[in-house]
């Protein structure tokens, strides 16, 4: 059983939900149908292998940074992780296999990006934050185009490519010391810590002045706005403040986790003709 945890663990199913999630809400804004089973599959298996390939290269690091995580703690060997993301990729191909040929390829270009950013580029200055940040963000357009209108997922994916890049940064932020440790070349170690946090706040305090724009041209509904006002934006600004002021890090890291599912659960609503 506890192996099974472990498992369970290195593939981050907070992380596999948010992009299907990001997925099935661009396909329902652009068709207001529900997303294909096999789409959805194929999402959940590419993300989760790019999440167990991550914790693979990354077990220098995460002696340092996050001693608990289930390969650098020793409650799995290296080779168990390999095994599981071969699992995972094999998984991958035979489900985009019977996908069109757009959507096929798209997913497939996850699996190559997410192996380049944990191979090589995650340790590089800027590259593994911005590569990171646009996988995310293109959830809602694949989800949209799968949709019938890609165009419709444009508002959330500018959005969560910020919002990520944000995050992205304060997570850099946290594990400064594994990563300069093992010789990586991230934005606070290049730029500095200050200056890092200065950008995320500012990231931060921009979206949270944005995200109700598409309410107020006219986009979206009136419940979208309610629900970022209420919970995003209050987020961003509380996660702006400590950034600011290089304090609890981590826990603005998970505060910010929970406002990606807030907004995308805004972004449900958006357009959703609701009347208000």
């Amino acid at each position: 059983m506890q192996r099974l945890l472990n498992l369970i663990l290195l593939v981050r199913p907070h992380n596999v939900a948010a992009a299907v999630l990001s997925v099935a809400i661009g396909h329902y804004i652009a068709s207001r149908g529900t997303a294909p089973w096999v789409l959805l599959a194929g999402v959940a298996s590419a993300t989760a292998g790019g999440n167990v390939i991550n914790d693979i290269h990354d077990r220098d690091i995460d002696r340092i940074n996050k001693p608990w995580r289930p390969i650098p703690s020793g409650s799995l060997a290296p080779r168990a992780g390999w095994a599981l993301y071969a699992g995972f990729v094999a998984l991958t191909i035979l489900v985009i296999v019977r996908l069109p040929a757009l959507q096929g390829l798209w997913i497939a270009s996850w699996v190559l990006l997410l192996h380049l950013y944990s191979a090589r580029l995650k340790r590089n200055f800027l590259s593994g934050n911005l590569l990171v940040s646009l996988v995310s963000a293109s959830g809602f357009m694949l989800g949209a185009a799968a949709g019938g209108t890609a165009s419709a997922g444009a508002i959330p994916a500018c959005f969560t490519f910020f919002f990520s890049l944000g995050r992205e940064f304060v997570k850099d932020i946290d594990d400064i010391e594994g990563d300069k440790a093992c010789g990586a070349r991230t934005v606070p170690i290049v730029s500095g810590e200050p200056r890092a946090r200065r950008v995320s706040a500012l990231l931060f305090v921009l979206l949270a002045l944005c995200f109700p724009l598409p309410w107020i041209a006219g986009l979206y509904g009136a419940l979208y706005a309610l629900v970022m006002i209420c919970t995003v934006v209050p987020i961003l600004l509380v996660s702006a403040w400590f950034a600011w002021r290089g304090r609890s890090l981590g826990r603005v890291s998970g505060l910010l986790k929970l406002g990606m599912f807030c907004g995308m659960l805004a972004f449900y609503f958006g357009p959703s003709g609701t009347g208000w």
